[in-house]
């Protein structure tokens, strides 16, 4: 009887010290992150809420200002998950999902939402390009181990398509991209992600196998949709490969 006593105890404590952590002011938690948020180049413009539930506002180079909320569901916790809701916004993007810490590693759920062109305008821009047009994600689903392990993935992308233009010597050209939908899908070697025209045309491809190895391929198909002179290139205008670091 005692020692069931005991039990009761110890679970009592370890719940009631969990609780006290996760309902601290984050007020009270942020400068003890902060330096770790300042070296990868992110900076904490507001925070309110707890562990449990709160929102802040960051900001980073690349991103810019972003808007996130966060939800824990603390009963699944009993199961040793911890789901969170989450909810990321700004004037580029709107995205909520259910990120998922368990002992076995991280999954994505249920990730939808929207992101506008100036959300990549860093890489564009670098070509001095413009772009016109907006990345729908619809159910994007996405599980990786601890041990670097690839789990499953799918869900759907679609691009509006717009206008874009690209300065070829002295002028500017311009093309119209046609609407594209992706399909994100595993299998026991790797991450895929297709892109296709209105017609099935395969237009983008890439993917990531379980060694980490990242293959990502422009087909010529997209530069007939867009009406660009090409010489026959075969059936890929760009083919690239690399090794991810995680």
């Amino acid at each position: 009887m005692k020692l069931v006593n005991l039990k009761i105890l110890a679970l009592l404590v370890i719940s009631y010290s969990i609780a006290l952590v996760a309902m601290t002011p984050l007020s009270w938690l942020m400068p003890l992150v902060e330096p770790q948020l300042n070296q990868m180049g992110v900076r904490a413009e507001t925070v309110e809420g707890s562990l449990w539930q709160g929102r802040g506002q960051f900001s980073e180079r690349s991103v810019g200002t972003l808007d996130i909320e966060w939800d824990v569901r603390v009963p699944a916790m009993l199961l040793l998950k911890m789901p969170v809701d989450l909810h990321l916004s700004n004037d580029n993007l709107d995205i909520s999902g259910l990120l998922q810490i368990s002992p076995l590693g991280l999954s994505l759920s249920s990730v939808s939402g929207f992101v506008d062109e100036q959300a990549f305008a860093s890489v564009y821009q670098a070509y001095r390009a413009e772009l016109t047009g907006r990345l729908q994600i619809t159910d994007l689903q996405a599980d990786i181990g601890w041990s670097r392990k690839l789990g499953d993935a799918s869900g759907q992308l679609t691009w509006s398509g717009g206008p874009v233009s690209v300065p070829v010597g002295r002028s500017v050209q311009r093309y119209e991209v046609p609407t594209l939908f992706g399909e994100v899908s595993s299998d026991d070697q790797r991450w895929l992600a297709q892109v296709s025209g209105s017609d099935d045309t395969l237009m983008l491809e890439a993917d990531l196998t379980r060694d980490w190895i990242a293959t990502y391929a422009v087909k010529t198909a997209l530069a007939e949709a867009m009406d660009i002179p090409l010489p026959d290139m075969g059936e890929n205008l760009l083919k690239r490969s690399f090794e991810v670091v995680y």
